[in-house]
């Protein structure tokens, strides 16, 4: 017997190359605030102003991977952090979605740091466990 599946959730809007601003944790949810939005999936593709908030979290498995300067191969050094600790620990300016992956219950936002007063840009993961819904609140 073959099967084959392959879950691609439709989402509204893309967050590739979007700068998080700030990151808000809430009571069971987190909030992104964007610099300059996000993007429509749907034509003409316009740039919209907006945040996004995720409900139901599970800040136990809310965490973030810091890894070495941005773009790099080989050996690296990193540190794993709960995402309360990243954000009490790390003064940053912004965070550079890349690549957005979503799966049952789970998301994962990869892209790069810029931490204040570092000269290069630092390779980031924000891997969040939730159970409730992915809400996109924008100025339209």
């Amino acid at each position: 017997m073959k099967t084959e599946y392959k879950y691609n959730p439709p989402i509204p809007y893309s967050l590739h190359d979007m700068r998080v601003k700030r990151i808000a944790l809430q009571k069971e949810a987190i909030k992104f605030e964007f610099e300059y939005g996000y993007v429509k999936l749907v034509e003409p593709y316009d740039q919209v102003d907006g945040s996004i908030t995720i409900e139901g979290v599970d800040f136990d498995f809310a965490n973030v991977l810091v890894q070495s300067k941005c773009g790099e191969y080989g050996s690296f050094q990193g540190e794993k952090l709960r995402l309360s600790e990243f954000l009490k620990k790390y003064d940053w300016s912004s965070f550079e979605i890349v690549d957005e992956l979503y799966g049952y219950n789970q998301v994962l936002y990869s892209g790069c740091l810029l931490v204040k007063g570092a000269d290069h840009l630092i390779d980031m993961d924000i891997s969040i466990y939730f159970t409730g819904n992915i809400i996109y609140e924008t100025s339209e």
